[in-house]
């Protein structure tokens, strides 16, 4: 067998691997595709599809454009897709430009003007006919690219994924990281978010990000969404798209001490997205930001530890950090100033009593930054009573209707999301 005869073998051989494993109907062939041998339809479900159509021999780069690989609706009318020679150099990738058509049926064309490095063309011209039947539900179609409007394959790409409300991770169905196309397949309405992790100054970091809420069709059909990600860079930072926040959460005689810190978790928020990460061995983070305003907020080093919150501005080519030069990540919670104004008590360990049913006010004083939410706890899920802010000197007041019947909870929340409790133990009777 020589080298021409090989070349072929290989690349019908290939072709046939990658066709998706669908229905096979019986071509019908188009007028157009008079010298070129038609191959069995397939059925494919992706209106995205991306055809890779793979050789034995490096692909001579300008051989390989849409006049010699190209895709035709049924009216034999071009349809848009870039077409482009992987990195390899082993493979001509045909991408649409849009969605096909569910319903529609369209052909691939790959002519013998396709050569490899040497000249050698591909002795026999092939139609692939498929037909697009998209599955039933939506498509979410996410474009990834970062501050200096690159793909992927400009910087150290992570992972990508779709989370829906119950914590359930979705991979795509479809990828294309040199493009930076991503494609999910859902088939339940509801909230849903966009997961990417990444390595930030060797520290992972995730970026989460809530959509607005997802609807899928109800009568069988199929739709499309289109959603874009742009993920900043320490490129990025440097001409000045984006910035970030950091800082350094460890005492300052760090040098002096034989133990590193531990990490501390560290959450950086604004209205839509949510950035997680932690401290390193020495204490110190640093996320990368699109410009705009974020709440930072900084773990206690355990829960019985005060989480601390600070509201910053990222501006380009900038690093925003804390004012303070060290965040005291072992500052108790303690009771977030809560006193109440008897007879009701508090011992000191959690527990409420001195409420009867008599009681119809509570009061007493909290500090500035916290709300006072009061609960009945006897319900499966616990009935929000009342819920009061603080005056400027940190009193306040709740009026309730008759607490009989009614196990109360009263919940101390700060601006730093710092949690206290009071819990009665019995049912005010």
């Amino acid at each position: 067998m020589n080298k021409r005869t090989r070349w072929i073998a290989c690349f019908l051989t290939i072709v046939l691997l990658l066709l998706p494993a669908a229905s096979v109907l019986a071509a019908t062939s188009p007028a157009s595709a008079l010298g070129f041998k038609i191959w069995p339809t397939v059925t494919v479900n992706d209106v995205n599809k991306v055809w890779k159509i793979s050789f034995n021999n490096p692909l001579l780069s300008s051989s390989v454009n849409n006049k010699t690989l190209y895709v035709t609706d049924s009216k034999q009318k071009k349809f848009s897709t870039t077409v482009k020679v992987s990195d390899d150099g082993l493979s001509a990738i045909v991408t649409p430009s849009s969605p096909y058509k569910s319903g529609e049926d369209y052909f691939l064309y790959i002519t013998n003007a396709v050569t490899d490095q040497g000249g050698s063309p591909l002795g026999e011209q092939i139609v692939v006919p498929f037909s697009v039947d998209s599955l039933a539900g939506l498509l979410l179609e996410v474009d990834v690219t970062d501050d200096l409007k690159l793909g992927p394959s400009s910087y150290n790409f992570g992972s990508l994924s779709l989370v829906d409300a119950n914590g359930n991770t979705m991979a795509p169905t479809f990828n294309d990281y040199a493009t930076g196309k991503f494609t999910f397949s859902i088939g339940q309405s509801g909230d849903y978010f966009i997961k990417y992790i990444s390595t930030v100054n060797n520290m992972l970091t995730t970026e989460t990000v809530k959509l607005s809420k997802i609807t899928v069709p109800t009568n069988g059909s199929s739709s499309v969404r289109k959603v874009s990600l742009v993920i900043p860079t320490e490129a990025g930072i440097t001409k000045g798209k984006s910035g970030s926040i950091g800082g350094s959460i460890v005492p300052d005689n760090l040098d002096q001490q034989s133990i590193r810190p531990a990490p501390v978790a560290v959450n950086i928020s604004n209205s839509t997205t949510t950035w997680s990460t932690t401290t390193d061995s020495y204490g110190n983070f640093n996320v990368y930001l699109p410009t705009g305003t974020y709440t930072l907020v900084v773990d206690g080093k355990s829960s019985e530890y005060k989480k601390h919150s600070y509201k910053l501005t990222v501006s380009g080519g900038q690093m925003a950090t804390p004012l303070e030069t060290f965040i005291n990540v072992e500052q108790p919670i303690n009771k977030l100033g809560l006193q109440l104004t008897p007879p009701l008590m508090d011992n000191g360990s959690g527990v409420l009593s001195g409420i009867d049913a008599a009681t119809t006010e509570i009061d007493g004083s909290v500090n500035l930054d916290a709300v006072v939410n009061i609960y009945d706890t006897l319900p499966a899920t616990p009935k929000l009573l009342k819920s009061v802010k603080p005056d400027n000197n940190g009193n306040f007041t709740a009026k309730l209707s008759s607490l009989k019947g009614k196990k109360i909870e009263i919940q101390v929340i700060d601006g730093s999301g710092n949690t206290y409790t009071l819990d009665m133990n019995s049912v005010v009777s």
